[in-house]
């Protein structure tokens, strides 16, 4: 099946849960410096999502395939025994974004923006899970992240090779030891 790409997802900030988020009154006095630094970004974060439903075949106990692509992963079988949709993806908040963090001097800025870029990835995933409901009337019941659940780093970066041109696509590069760029960039499977 073919990979569904989101680029222009519209993204806009929450600021009371940001605010809640960085344990910040908005409005307030110490917060005149955030309240700058979100109005020179806020406009920057551009959140992509790369997804498709894969056919999954348990092998053994602990090692499963997502359209002939090899995982191991004793939860990702329990998990894939229990499913009737497997979605691998990926979302991440935007090289543009991160890019703006990085050519921040002033400590601060660099936490608020990183903190925008956290947010950013998060509005990716919540777009990515009302899509999946809206396209196949379905809803995420389980997911599983590379690193987390004996489901290996490296094993997981697997999920890159199910796409072609994930860089192409929505900007995002893996290492083989499983870190992207950007970095706040998630890509796990969900189960539905």
């Amino acid at each position: 099946m073919s990979s569904i790409t989101m680029t222009n997802l519209g993204f806009f900030l929450n600021e009371g849960a940001f605010y809640e988020h960085i344990r910040m009154k908005k409005g307030s006095k110490r917060a005149l410096p955030i309240e700058r630094i979100l109005e020179t970004a806020r406009n920057i974060p551009l959140p992509k999502v790369l997804y498709r439903v894969s056919e999954a075949r348990i092998i053994d106990a602990t090692h499963f395939t997502l359209d002939g692509v090899i995982f191991e992963s004793e939860v990702g079988v329990e998990k894939i025994s229990k499913a009737t949709y497997v979605f691998p993806n990926i979302v991440t908040a935007g090289s543009e974004i991160e890019d703006h963090c990085f050519s921040r001097e002033n400590l601060l800025d660099q936490y608020i923006i990183m903190e925008l870029c956290n947010f950013a990835c998060e509005f990716a995933r919540e777009t990515l899970i009302r899509d999946i409901k809206s396209r196949y009337g379905v809803e995420i019941l389980d997911c599983i992240y590379p690193g987390e659940e004996g489901f290996r780093l490296e094993s997981g970066k697997k999920i890159f090779d199910l796409f072609e041109n994930v860089e192409d696509e929505i900007g995002v590069s893996v290492t083989e030891m499983g870190l992207t760029t950007p970095s706040r960039t998630a890509y796990a499977i969900y189960f539905g």
